[in-house]
């Protein structure tokens, strides 16, 4: 993070050293674990860019009809719209492309019976500051193992990892495990496992994977089949999530809860719409009975509102509107997105909005020298309350006078990853070959902890107490590792490099980035 690196060189001698350390230590790993088997969940989650890139695609093309902003994303669902489709022909060369790789996928997944077991190692010098949607190192090394078992209605996955010096000071955890069973159409799930809420993907506001996930219990949707009734079917193919959070002690308020819902609808089929809410409530002198739960869900959490004191206010709550509409004029390959999130009310109307939007395109292309499928992205975050105002509210987005950590957990923002006080602008493209391998790279620029004047610069802000701006560029690559003809998982290759200035005092650093990863994953092959 910025409030730890700031002061960091340079990419010289010391750093390629312990770069090549840190990968002889990974071909280790690797020829320890071998053997291993492959895994399945009952979702795929986010951190896959070629998974996310295929099913976008696909619900484009009109082959997936349910919502696909909301991850992670049931398998049931995607195996659901896939069986209904009909003709293959019709679609585009990258859709067909898509539909085959997400198929190969699915068929893995229905192979899987009894325990399997799982792994992932990975090794970065200085791992990315601002993270997006693709799962990237988050320390220095990391290892993990586990082992996953899916039944037709129950499934579990306990997963182990070590991060050498992690930053938020907890080396061992258990991220990533879960049980979860089936009930109806609805899936009962209890563990900590990442989540992506919105169409964004370098950021999101309200609930992404920057943060460690909270673990908890969850309750949502397994196949977004539309209502059958005339009086709801309007809104066409749609599914929950609700969340139930533990934040832990290691807060101003310790023990406080996270309660979380969203719920997306394609009421077209090529718009999808996303409503959600979230709240930070309970904790060590704070109300945590049901008269207080209902005050959240009413929205009576205001300070002098209502007859609300400080001492039975509530919640610190947040809530969103997204949509992704593709090609809304027009039928070239394009699609327009955006959230908004309020970080307050006033007379019960929302207020201090902060917005995200993008455009995104993608084609094909067949050179001499390269072919697949392509997507590219231009995107902009602002997480400053008000912005669009003359004078705009610092200091506000992701903070709260009572529950003063505020919006974060394990020293990261739940939502963007900029925090609050902040602007990211970010251009970027994808590229997936017909065989799996793909190419990312991203170029970003970041004004982080915004003074705004004298106004803002955030002293509890997760990443820096100073203002930063900030221009980074990544490029990664991914693709199956075989070995004497074993199929071995995948692995992903970054680098990067990252430009800083200190607003406060004018100082400048740079440095290089780059990170070896290695997952054993059956949804990866």
């Amino acid at each position: 993070m910025l409030r730890a690196r700031a002061a960091t060189g340079g990419f010289g001698a010391s750093s390629v050293a312990k770069i090549l350390s840190h990968i002889r230590r990974l071909f280790l790993v690797l020829g320890c674990l071998a053997a291993l088997a492959v895994q399945a969940d009952p979702w795929a989650g986010p951190g896959d860019l070629v998974l996310r890139q295929d099913i976008q695609r696909l619900a484009d093309a009109g082959v997936i009809r349910s919502p696909v902003t909301t991850w992670p994303i049931p398998w049931a669902t995607v195996a659901y719209d896939l069986d209904a489709f009909g003709s293959v022909g019709a679609l585009p060369p990258d859709a067909r492309m898509a539909l085959q790789r997400v198929a190969a996928r699915l068929d893995n997944i229905r192979t899987v019976s009894g325990l399997q077991p799982s792994a992932r190692a990975a090794v970065a010098s200085d791992p990315f500051w601002l993270r997006t949607f693709e799962n990237t190192p988050r320390d220095d090394s990391e290892l993990a193992t586990g082992v996953s078992w899916m039944g037709d209605r129950f499934a579990v996955r306990i997963e182990g990892s070590y991060r050498h010096d992690a930053e938020d000071g907890q080396d061992w955890r258990m991220d990533n495990s879960f049980a979860s069973v089936i009930l109806g159409n609805q899936i009962l799930s209890a563990g900590a496992v990442d989540r992506w809420w919105g169409p964004g993907w370098e950021s999101g506001l309200l609930l992404t994977s920057n943060a460690r996930p909270v673990a908890g219990f969850t309750l949502e949707r397994n196949v977004a089949m539309p209502f059958e009734t005339r009086w709801l079917s309007w809104i066409g193919p749609w599914n929950y999530t609700l969340h139930w959070g533990f934040l832990g002690d290691d807060r101003f308020r310790t023990d406080a809860r996270l309660l979380a819902f969203r719920a997306a609808m394609r009421p077209l089929p090529k718009l999808e719409i996303g409503f959600s809410r979230s709240a930070t409530w309970c904790g060590t002198g704070r109300p945590c009975d049901a008269d207080a739960l209902w005050d959240i869900v009413i929205g009576k959490d205001n300070t002098g509102e209502g007859g609300v004191t400080r001492e039975t206010d509530p919640s610190n709550q947040f809530a969103t509107i997204d949509g992704r509409w593709t090609s809304p004029v027009g039928d070239a390959p394009y699609a327009l997105y955006t959230q908004w999130m309020a970080n307050d009310e006033v007379n019960g109307l929302p207020s201090e909005w902060t917005a995200m939007g993008g455009v995104e395109v993608w084609g094909t292309v067949n050179w001499s020298w390269i072919s697949g499928s392509w997507n590219a992205h231009f995107e902009g975050t602002t997480t400053i309350a008000d912005f669009y105002e003359a004078a705009p509210n610092y200091d506000r987005t992701y903070n709260h006078n009572i529950y003063r950590t505020g919006y974060r957990y394990k020293g990261r923002a739940i939502g963007a990853a900029a925090d609050g006080d902040s602007v990211v602008v970010s251009g970027g493209l994808k590229l997936t070959e017909p065989d799996g391998k793909s190419w990312s790279a991203l170029l970003r620029w970041s004004n982080i902890n915004r003074r705004g004047d004298g106004e803002g610069q955030d002293l509890n802000h997760s990443l820096t107490p100073f203002e930063f701006k900030v221009a980074d560029a990544h490029l990664t690559h991914k693709r199956s590792f075989d070995w004497q003809g074993w199929r071995l998982g995948s692995i992903a290759l970054g680098v990067g490099y990252q430009y800083r200035e200190n607003e406060r005092n004018g100082r400048t650093n740079d440095d290089f980035t780059g990170f070896v990863q290695w997952t054993w994953d059956l949804q990866d092959q």
